[in-house]
């Protein structure tokens, strides 16, 4: 059996029963995308990590042919964004405990592949940390796969950018990229009419963390969103879907886990 058998590739949507006629029938891959509920100036709703997270989880789904789509981590940690109203903000420790509870809880079914990203930059710190435990915990019948990559994610939407000939200055939290792509997957989400550039200065991320952006962009985002289109959102979607979706194949090689041919052969 293959996802394209179900109804969606989303898990939450499925019964138990289609679910476990799923693992039955050879899926064994569950992706755990993880976002945040946090502003992003005032042309993106708070949901937008979450729902970008949730969206390309459907696209990467849908590219590996075999994989089913966690409901997605949020909050995230975000206490750099708690400055501005409606942040919500997880302590490491939480997210740590959470991102453990949903693999054990996936691999008790039996799901054997668990695939982890983030498109929220702020978990990264306390998802990677839990990882060693979490797979020494899951022990060698569960392949444990992180894109939990900074490189992976920002090096990505970068060359989507400059193919797209957008400017550096354009670039950020709340910008281009990410408005351009929520745009495209969930544009809802996005008030045209408040697009504004913001705050486009050099900042470190350990400044950031430490002084909030508040201490940086009076409307809290970064770049330049008025260089986003929904054309220019699909180009960035898809390019980060086929990068996410490569990681995938090479560390399925250096494992020898072959989970997609597994899959349609039962």
């Amino acid at each position: 059996m293959t996802t394209t058998n179900l109804r969606s590739v989303h898990l939450e949507e499925l019964t138990w029963m289609e679910i476990d006629d799923a693992l039955t029938g050879g899926v064994r891959t569950a992706l755990i995308p993880a976002g945040s509920v946090e502003q992003h100036g005032p042309h993106l709703g708070l949901l937008k990590d979450a729902a970008w997270a949730e969206a390309v989880g459907g696209e990467l789904a849908e590219e590996l042919g075999n994989a089913l789509v966690a409901p997605v981590i949020r909050p995230g940690c975000s206490e750099h964004h708690m400055g501005f109203s409606g942040t919500i903000s997880y302590r490491p420790e939480t997210l740590m405990a959470v991102l453990e509870d949903y693999c054990n809880s996936l691999a008790a079914h039996g799901f054997d592949e668990l695939v982890i990203f983030s498109l929220h930059g702020g978990n990264f710190p306390a998802m990677n940390a839990v990882l060693p435990s979490l797979a020494k915990e899951l022990g060698d019948d569960v392949d444990l796969i992180s894109l939990l990559d900074k490189d992976l994610l920002i090096g990505s939407l970068m060359d989507s950018l400059d193919e797209l000939d957008v400017p550096p200055e354009g670039r950020g939290h709340g910008g281009a990229a990410v408005t351009a792509s929520v745009w495209h997957l969930r544009p809802d989400l996005v008030l045209p009419e408040e697009l504004t550039p913001g705050y486009q200065g050099g900042i470190s991320g350990s400044a950031l963390m430490a002084d909030g952006l508040e201490a940086y962009s009076d409307l809290g985002h970064m770049g330049d969103p008025t260089l986003a289109t929904e054309a220019r959102g699909e180009v960035i979607t898809k390019q980060l879907v086929s990068d996410f979706a490569e990681r995938v194949r090479e560390a399925r090689a250096v494992s020898g886990n072959n989970t997609a041919e597994r899959g349609d052969a039962e």
